[in-house]
């Protein structure tokens, strides 16, 4: 059993934040908006309640669990909301249908550890940092209802975190 919220750690009350991921085979991490070109920023509105976890080159799924599918970068949670979070910095296609299964493989290990877990709410966010503009214009409709009706789970596919409930 792996305990994912024991590598959580608290984020300091502000009004936004961002989670940034170098990509550079090290945990994303949270940071000051602007201190990187390579974030997916968080609006918080000063609240205190959120936890983040990075996830990817953080949690050793892959040697606990003999895990052989990829997993997302971090995950960030309130009382109320869980987040899966994966951040891709793909120019081409393809990129949504592997953050989507990082995200699912990641609710699959996080789901077997966690089996009484009590969020009302679960979000995802597939992030692209290299298409911010063209992520505005795509609806992926058909996989978003799929994501909520098989897995019970919001997807989102935006360059900004809007505040958790």
């Amino acid at each position: 059993m792996i305990d994912f919220f024991s590598y959580a750690e608290a984020v300091p009350t502000q009004k936004e934040f961002a989670i940034c991921d170098d990509n550079n085979q090290q945990p994303v991490s949270i940071e000051h908006v602007g201190d990187s070109e390579h974030q997916v920023i968080v609006i918080s509105n000063n609240r205190s309640d959120y936890s983040f976890i990075a996830v990817d080159h953080n949690i050793p799924l892959k040697r606990i669990e003999g895990a052989d599918d990829n997993i997302c970068d971090a995950i960030l949670y309130t009382t109320e909301t869980i987040c899966f979070i994966e951040i891709k910095c793909w120019r081409g296609t393809g990129w949504i249908a592997k953050a989507s299964n990082q995200i699912l493989s990641t609710l699959r290990h996080f789901n077997k550890n966690h089996p009484n877990d009590e969020h009302k709410f679960k979000d995802a966010y597939l992030c692209n940092w290299k298409q911010r503009r063209k992520l505005l214009n795509e609806s992926h409709k058909e996989l978003k209802s799929s994501f909520m009706r098989e897995h019970t789970l919001h997807l989102y596919i935006s360059n900004t975190i809007n505040e958790l409930v």
